[in-house]
């Protein structure tokens, strides 16, 4: 019994080793395997997710131009705002639970992005919520300056500061959402999983593996201005590339 004891621990330390050993590049290169001839569902997938809440958001941005006029229209346009983007949020857990297949060798449809509206959906709005108000309290002092600045400072100097202020925030507000970065991976792998629980989890995966995390999002910008200067089509599989590679990375970080 010990010596089966030991062998189980043994292959447990190597199992261990060698994912602590898949580097950034080795994971991205895992995600262009995956993907090689099985771009078409998360192309679609990571399409839908955004042209879905955008088609149903076009007849309210008409009242974008009025809202400033008439208080009642405002208030309908961003109540109508605000419910498309959940619904934005939760189709977008939808193509994480895509790309969870695809990384499993599993067969991956379009309509497993709507496994998470039969699956507890009120879990992900709540954690949404929660990451979204998280990050956004450091940028409260940029609004607080740019609403009440102090007596005696030009316009520019407030522009200056208020700028300066946002960029801080956004910031601080990246790094201490880092450690729930995995969040919504979780809640799409886990259909029992509550929101508290999610939140732990994550921090528990993120543990020792923030700084390469920070590392695989800014490895990226070259492929996003890539994107960008094709005016928008490299997206289609840069997107769905990015996908699979933190999906990949999360699972590494499971050891699976």
């Amino acid at each position: 019994m010990a010596a089966v004891r030991m062998s189980v621990n043994y292959a447990e330390f190597l199992k261990e080793i060698y994912f602590m050993k898949q580097t950034n590049g080795e994971l991205k290169g895992m995600a262009r395997q995956m993907l090689l001839g099985r771009y078409q569902v998360p192309m679609l997938a990571m399409l839908l997710s955004s042209l879905i809440p955008s088609f149903f958001l076009l007849p309210f941005n008409y009242l974008c131009s009025e809202r400033s006029t008439y208080t009642s229209q405002a208030v309908l346009y961003y109540l109508a705002y605000f419910i498309i983007t959940m619904i934005e949020l939760l189709l977008s857990c939808g193509v994480k639970r895509v790309h969870l297949l695809i990384a499993r060798g599993q067969s991956a449809r379009i309509s497993d992005m709507f496994w998470v509206l039969k699956n507890r959906p009120d879990r992900i709005l709540i954690g949404g919520f929660l990451f979204t108000l998280i990050s956004w309290i450091p940028m409260i002092p940029s609004f607080l300056f740019d609403l009440m600045p102090p007596k005696g400072l030009s316009d520019i100097t407030v522009i200056a500061v208020t700028e300066l202020l946002s960029l801080a925030g956004l910031l601080v507000g990246f790094l201490i959402t880092l450690p729930l970065y995995f969040i919504f991976w979780i809640y799409v792998d886990d259909p029992d999983v509550d929101t508290g629980d999610a939140f732990r989890r994550s921090m528990a995966l993120t543990r020792g593996a923030k700084w390469r995390l920070c590392v695989m999002e800014l490895s990226f910008i070259g492929w996003l201005l890539l994107g960008a200067l094709s005016f928008g089509i490299g997206y289609l599989w840069i997107l769905p590339y990015m996908d699979q590679t933190f999906t990949n990375f999360y699972l590494s970080l499971r050891q699976e």
